[in-house]
């Protein structure tokens, strides 16, 4: 969970969600994401809710440099339309594949996309249909080369909700990326309890990869015991295919601690060795 201002350093292969409390506070989130986002070589997609139409003519504004169609901004009720349940969620997630497909046909490298997420109140979303929506993008955000960042209004989401929610969300201290070859996944930064309930989904991206699974967790410079139980867990559901983590010492004592070595599926190598 982010405490964003303006001036943070969004950074691509990140999903982050925001809490604000204020419409200004909103604002300059958005103001400063876009600012980032909005460079050669990358575009901008913004989704707003029905009301927005002012924050959309800010935002716009805020980014005169802009070349045509590098900043796309939608308002729910026009053009972004989304049913509650698991069809609205997989429309959202279509919706977002056609997005970065389009924007790497026209020869853009990188991907910034926000949502200011009071849309899905609109849309009839509850918290559980939330998760799972947050849950399943992590897949989206594999890629790398993509942004995301979700803005949650502490006035109109509860507290056990954004504590949720929050959680799912593996940025701004944890990033991933999936390798080429789909059974490559390497994680980097700090997987703690802030950020730890991501991981299961992330996971779910190789977990019916019919090979090797390489876990890369060489940058990965913190890891608590429910996250190393998780990997322990990812690993024993897979017993007729190994899955090899290539990590730290510090990251191997986490993983020995909660039983990795009587899981015969995983293999634990140092960060310099090869597979």
């Amino acid at each position: 969970m982010s405490e964003g201002r303006e001036d943070r350093s969004w950074r691509l292969g990140e999903h982050v969600s925001a809490m604000y409390s204020t419409d200004d506070e909103c604002r300059d989130l958005l103001t400063g994401y876009v600012r980032t986002g909005v460079r050669p070589g990358q575009r901008v997609a913004v989704f707003l809710d029905a009301d927005d139409a002012d924050l959309a003519r800010h935002l716009t504004a805020s980014a005169p440099d802009a070349e045509p169609g590098q900043l796309l901004i939608t308002l729910y009720g026009a053009g972004f339309d989304v049913p509650a349940g698991p069809a609205g969620v997989q429309q959202l997630l279509d919706g977002l594949a056609a997005v970065r497909d389009q924007a790497y046909a026209d020869g853009q490298r990188g991907l910034f996309v926000a949502g200011k997420m009071t849309w899905a109140l609109r849309a009839g979303f509850d918290t559980e249909e939330l998760l799972r929506y947050e849950s399943a993008v992590n897949r989206f955000f594999g890629d790398g080369r993509i942004a995301g960042l979700c803005l949650y209004d502490r006035r109109r989401f509860g507290k056990e909700a954004l504590a949720a929610i929050g959680a799912v969300h593996p940025g701004p201290l944890l990033r991933f990326t999936l390798g080429g070859w789909g059974a490559h996944l390497r994680l980097s930064g700090e997987l703690d309890a802030s950020n730890g309930a991501a991981l299961p989904s992330i996971l779910d991206i190789v977990a019916e990869v019919d090979s090797t699974v390489l876990l890369d967790a060489s940058d990965l410079r913190f890891l608590d015991a429910a996250g190393a139980g998780a990997i322990v867990r990812f690993a024993a559901s897979r017993p007729t295919r190994h899955t090899v983590v290539r990590c730290t010492r510090g990251v191997r004592q986490a993983l020995s601690l909660v039983g990795a070595d009587a899981v015969p599926s995983l293999v634990l190598r140092d960060q310099v060795s090869g597979v």
